[in-house]
């Protein structure tokens, strides 16, 4: 009788053990899911920002031709604190209004810590204010509004709108073009089960320069400062260095490869790298309307 009891304590014991290990199991599990999707969310906001089309993250002030497409497809990949995140492939299309307007459609393809989708889709439209003469630079006014359409909860998306205003400004001198950016984002705090993750909004500012080394080759460098989103998180001072060339009149090849100038690569990113392609085409419905 003493051997049955103190084996039912005993089994009352290993259950009441196992229960309580399934539950700690469980929390830490859960633990673990919530910082994963945070990283997800600071890996994403790391590599997804509103930059301007590519090859450079500054803006330059021109816009597409009138009733003519400019379609941009790459490839970008970003180190930052030990998370990689790769943009395969982004494509943005770019649409000339009138002679001082166009729009812009782009859409990511992620890789965010092992899981893929598409990313948030990001709408905008730039205005020429001033166009470029021989003694005064050319000056626009872009805003781009993204969209929360990718699965936050797969770390693919913020699940928030973000707004960004910039005026971009350049200024040709015979074969160098020097190119200035100021801009502000107004970021949306995303949620991580049912908790908010608090969000600033950030400050930009960059200068690039293009030297055409030939007929059919651009070469490209900028320095940019980008105030951090997260609370706590350093400021980002970072450079890119890159090329653009003519394969036809309508085709050209670039790319980029930058980093962190603070020690440690503070801000980021390690690394960033991104190749791609820009091909200008007229629309259909242009020719008719001549």
């Amino acid at each position: 009788m003493k051997m049955k009891l103190h084996m039912l304590c005993s089994a009352r014991t290993l259950g009441r053990r196992s229960q309580y290990a399934f539950h700690l199991s469980s929390e830490i599990g859960l633990k673990m899911k919530k910082a994963t999707l945070a990283c997800s969310l600071f890996t994403l906001a790391a590599v997804t920002r509103l930059d301007a089309v590519p090859p450079l993250v500054s803006g330059d002030a021109p816009t597409a031709e009138k009733g003519s497409f400019e379609w941009y497809v790459g490839t970008r990949y970003q180190s930052e604190g030990g998370s990689v995140g790769r943009q395969i492939p982004i494509t943005e299309l770019v649409y000339g209004i009138s002679d001082r307007q166009e729009i812009t459609f782009e859409i990511p393809w992620l890789s965010e810590q092992g899981t893929h989708g598409f990313g948030d889709l990001v709408l905008g439209t730039k205005f020429m204010f001033l166009k470029e003469t021989k003694t005064r630079p050319g000056i626009s006014g872009t805003f781009e509004l993204k969209l929360p359409t990718a699965s936050a909860s797969r770390g693919l998306g913020t699940g928030r709108f973000d707004y960004d205003l910039r005026v971009p400004a350049q200024k040709t001198w015979g074969w160098f073009t020097l190119l200035g950016n100021v801009g502000y984002t107004i970021v949306g705090e995303p949620r991580v089960d049912g908790i908010t993750q608090p969000r600033r909004n950030v400050w930009f500012v960059s200068t690039a320069q293009k030297w055409q080394v030939t007929p059919k080759t651009n070469l490209l460098s900028e320095i940019y400062l980008e105030t951090a989103d997260e609370p706590a998180q350093p400021n980002r001072f970072a450079a890119n260095v890159g090329f653009e060339h003519k394969l036809r009149d309508n085709f050209k090849v670039h790319g980029t490869v930058g980093k962190s100038l603070r020690a440690d690569a503070r801000g980021g990113p390690d690394v960033r790298v991104y190749v791609g392609f820009v091909w200008e085409f007229d629309a259909p419905w242009k020719g008719a309307a001549k």
